[in-house]
């Protein structure tokens, strides 16, 4: 694998390179302010020294006598000094420029400063063939014809200076980055030995012991909201499969009663066929319809756990939906002598499948036709309040323990309501439940005080569809 597809590689590299830029422009601000600091000193001078002399030279005479002669009042001119016309020939130098530099009058710099007939004062740096490299300023005499003076001042050692620092930066620089980069790859190594931590108690972990959990050190404030997220999703995970367990413990177990009266049923029939009595055929027709029934909430559970994503859901008129499973509750009630009161609000308007929101609302109400004596009665109310469609089905029947609350959700859990015993598979609340968590709905169940249980379901409405309870 190339290195540099590693984390740890592309933050050396990262590292590296922002180390490189600010050093480097580090290098040119320190030169960059070196030079004007050295420079500042010398120009200062400079700028007093041809201030002085261009006042002094603006009423007299240009010729070489005259400017020497208005010279002499300075009690300590310029040792590097030119005067020259606004056509850069040059007019009067310093007794040292004669003796040390005879060739300055035409120095090219020199002149076209001069020529250039600047404005306003000008510095620049020149080499000169004995004197080196020199400061000079050139500043306009205030007069006519325009004329002009160039003083100089010798800079020493500051070209040596810069040079050295440019030098220095120039190998200093790849030197502090070379060695830095090993402490960019160590550092980096050690910022990612957290991750590492993780992977390997990830990998550490199978689907038979999801009981552990991803550790990180308190100051790795940075990794404790990965930490979390993943501990959070450990732990649905470990919930997941107990669930799945206990799914599997419990489907084998509501299977197993009939899978036995069969085989014994077969059994029979094998080793004494003339002795078969009818009434151990009507049993085994019993125990068949009720594997089928239980393969059936199977499947229906399966399935709406598998539409989590709600990829074929439409607008669905929810009050047409609890109308007609409203009638099929009828016919069921009526069989058991119960009476069903409908209420349901027009229009109001859900997202979602209306054969799985019916399927919701006959469990809900086959729950509680199931446990309600004759004589009783079961409501079925649908209306809207504010964002969402409210399904309220009670009946008045035995009730529901207050310790079997939290678990009538629970697949293939029976409440143990006054002894009743009214069959079923115990996934019809669990399969109500499933449909409404993935319609983006919830659903709470209360014991009545006058007796009788109470199931409602919140679901979101269309907005701007539906139409508000009065």
């Amino acid at each position: 694998m190339n290195r540099l597809e590693t984390l740890r590689a592309r933050l050396t590299v990262w590292y590296v390179w922002a180390l490189t830029l600010a050093l480097t422009a580090f290098a040119f601000l320190l030169y960059g302010w070196l030079s004007q600091t050295l420079y500042r000193h010398h120009d200062g001078e400079l700028l007093a020294n041809s201030d002085q002399i261009a006042r002094l030279l603006a009423d007299v005479p240009l010729d070489e006598a005259s400017v020497a002669n208005a010279l002499r009042r300075i009690d300590a001119p310029p040792r590097l000094l030119l005067v020259r016309d606004h056509h850069g020939e040059l007019i009067y130098r310093s007794p040292l420029l004669q003796v040390a530099e005879p060739s300055i009058g035409h120095h090219e710099a020199l002149v076209h400063a001069a020529a250039n007939a600047p404005r306003d004062p000008e510095f620049f740096t020149v080499t000169l063939e004995r004197s080196g490299a020199v400061r000079f300023i050139c500043t306009p005499i205030d007069r006519s014809p325009a004329a002009y003076v160039q003083v100089g001042n010798a800079l020493g050692d500051v070209p040596a200076t810069l040079h050295a620092v440019a030098i220095a930066s120039m190998i200093l620089v790849p030197l502090v980055v070379l060695f830095t980069s090993f402490g960019g790859w160590i550092i980096a190594g050690r910022a990612l030995e957290p991750i590492q931590t993780i992977d390997a108690t990830l990998r550490a972990i199978e689907a038979t012991d999801l009981s552990r959990r991803v550790e990180v050190h308190p100051g790795d404030r940075e990794l404790g909201g990965l930490v979390g997220t993943i501990n959070g999703l450990l732990a649905r995970l470990e919930h997941a499969f107990g669930d799945l367990r206990d799914f599997a413990a419990d489907a084998s177990h509501q299977l197993q009663t009939p899978l036995t009266v069969m085989k014994s049923t077969i059994e029979l029939a094998r080793t004494s066929p003339a002795q078969l009595p009818p009434a151990v055929l009507d049993d085994l027709e019993e125990e068949v319809d009720d594997m089928s029934t239980l393969v059936a909430d199977l499947q229906s559970l399966s399935l709406a756990d598998a539409d989590a994503q709600g990829s074929s859901r439409a607008e669905v008129d929810f009050s047409t939906v609890c109308a007609d499973a409203a009638e099929i509750l009828e016919a069921l009630a009526e069989a058991k002598d119960l009476s069903v009161q409908v209420d349901v609000s027009p229009n109001v308007i859900v997202h979602g499948e209306p054969a799985k929101l019916k399927q919701m609302v006959l469990n809900l109400g086959d729950n509680a036709i199931k446990y309600t004596p004759a004589g009783g009665r079961v409501a079925v109310k649908l209306y809207a309040e504010a964002t969402f469609a409210v399904l309220e089905v009670a009946d008045t029947g035995v009730g529901i323990p207050e310790q079997d609350l939290p678990r009538v959700f629970d697949r293939f859990y029976r409440a143990s309501s006054g002894g009743a015993n009214p069959g079923g598979t115990g996934l019809g609340l669990a399969i109500a439940k499933r449909i409404i968590e993935v319609h983006h709905g919830d659903i709470a169940v209360v014991s009545l005080p006058s007796g009788g249980t109470q199931f409602t379901v919140r679901l979101p409405i269309v907005l701007g569809r539906s139409v508000k309870r009065d």
